[in-house]
């Protein structure tokens, strides 16, 4: 039994030390645009804008929910030539919206940097 208790010990020095890790990377890069890796596998793309001991707070890119094929054909707002909200026929709209997301450190594997220069 003591076997598995020193075990258990073990592996949350070893969460804590992964913790700690991710939040440094994420005061270093505070502001970046960052990919993430999950512990399911699943890449989330996003802004860091903070980080607290439970996790760190990003800001999530939002956009691709289909409505850009009518916004981008003069749909939406004031649609018609290059006038209202949307750009008009032809010109998709020229920037991305962001939604702020927390992620508990806990479901996050590594960070990464999705652009090389």
């Amino acid at each position: 039994m003591n076997n598995n208790n020193s075990q258990n010990g073990q592996n949350g020095q070893m969460d804590q030390a992964h913790q700690q890790e991710l939040h440094t990377i994420c005061e270093q890069y505070m502001n970046y645009l960052m990919q993430m890796q999950m512990n399911d596998g699943s890449m989330v793309e996003g802004i860091i804008n903070g980080v607290d001991k439970e996790g760190v707070h990003m800001l999530v890119p939002d956009g691709d929910n289909g409505d850009d094929q009518m916004r981008f054909y003069g749909g939406g707002f004031g649609g018609g030539y290059g006038g209202g909200y949307g750009g008009g026929y032809g010109y998709p709209r020229r920037f991305r919206r962001f939604r702020p997301y927390f992620f508990p450190f806990w479901g996050i594997r590594s960070f990464f940097f999705p652009f090389f220069f």
